[in-house]
């Protein structure tokens, strides 16, 4: 049988959304964003005294299965969402914040050693927003937005209007970008992961009135600063925000996860971009990434559970679903294996930070 531990921290705020469409109130106002670097759970989220003053974040760091909290980004507006990677030398964070800005708001990053000390902070672009951040093992790269167009997507909040990847080094320098998005698109959310030398980047493509969106992918090579794989539809239709993609080690391969009209979908694809395998899935979780363990990965479930897909001969193999006595948040969730047994998740709600910690069956490896 697993066993599972659900703690919550005591002092900080969050809240989650319905599976397919949010209440009126934007609830990423309150947490949005959470990584986990080595050991460390990086999150954006407001505290008790910031829940009275409208859209206002801080970021947080804390190790697990420890209790104390630290403030790693603090200003008097919103740091979301957080997405935190490392290279072999240094680990980074992003975030758009509305604090000090010409344009409302701004994409920014800190540069931290592996102590967590920061080492430098700056402004990517003023105007810049939903970045999202993976490294290989010698360069960073943000995936980020740029612009606005009111109307469309979830409760006709609006949608991004160009998505551009950019290209940090060690030292934070802007090495360069591209502009992925060609002057009649609609793109938005985009995310991404990298292996140790490129990285897979996909986004949502709309329709002219914003109402369905399909998913597109691109392969990039920070080093060389070139698309390998061209802008391409990879799913003609995509539930909002809820994809995730991630670099299999073992493997060298990339998995992107997918909810879509008809539930859920798993694809396999080489280094390169090219599909290998497709499978149906279970439902997923908004904004979730998965916890990976050599060839196996575990995904969070709708509405409490998590399934397993081990990556194995270039297929990917479903394994049962698991129940566990939780509900997912869906402005964030992160997954860790502690060992071979073992699993963490943090999932991010109405109420904070929830650690889910997941003790696995010998029949379930």
């Amino acid at each position: 049988m697993k066993k599972y531990l659900l703690v919550t921290s005591f002092f900080l705020l969050a809240s989650c959304s319905p599976q397919h469409a949010q209440s009126i109130e934007d609830i990423r106002q309150y947490t949005h964003g959470i990584s986990i670097i080595n050991n460390s759970v990086i999150w954006s989220e407001k505290s008790d005294e910031q829940r009275k003053n409208g859209w206002t974040h801080d970021i947080y760091k804390k190790e697990i299965e420890q209790s104390q909290i630290e403030p790693l980004v603090e200003n008097p507006e919103a740091q979301e969402p957080a997405s935190a990677s490392s290279t072999k030398e240094t680990i980074i964070i992003t975030y758009e914040d509305g604090f000090d800005t010409k344009n409302s708001i701004s994409q920014r990053f800190r540069i931290y050693d592996y102590n967590w000390q920061e080492l430098y902070e700056a402004t990517l672009f003023d105007g810049g927003h939903s970045g999202h951040v993976a490294s290989t093992n010698t360069q960073h790269v943000i995936f980020w937005s740029n612009r606005w167009i009111n109307g469309g997507g979830i409760d006709e909040l609006g949608t991004g209007k160009e998505v551009i990847v950019s290209t940090i080094s060690n030292e934070g320098e802007l090495l360069h970008e591209i502009k992925i998005s060609q002057a009649d698109d609609r793109d938005s959310w985009p995310i991404l992961a990298a292996s140790d030398d490129n990285a897979l980047l996909i986004w949502q493509h709309f329709n002219d009135k914003a109402t369905k969106a399909a998913l597109y992918f691109a392969v990039y090579n920070p080093a060389t600063n070139e698309l390998t794989q061209a802008p391409a539809e990879l799913l003609s239709q995509v539930d909002f925000y809820m994809y995730s993609v991630s670099y299999v080690e073992a493997t060298k391969q990339y998995v992107v996860a997918a909810q879509t009209n008809e539930g859920g979908t798993l694809i396999l694809l080489s280094k390169d971009g090219e599909i290998i395998d497709q499978i149906d899935a279970p439902d997923l979780v908004r904004e979730a990434t998965p916890a990976i363990q050599e060839n196996i990965l575990a995904f969070p479930q709708m509405p409490s559970g998590y399934f397993t897909v081990h990556v194995l001969n270039n297929q990917l193999q479903l394994q049962p679903s698991n129940i566990l006595d939780i509900e997912w948040g869906t402005t964030g969730t992160a997954g860790i294996f502690l060992d071979a047994e073992n699993m963490y998740f943090g999932t991010l709600n109405k109420e904070g930070l929830q650690e889910v910690f997941v003790e696995i069956d010998e029949e379930e490896q």
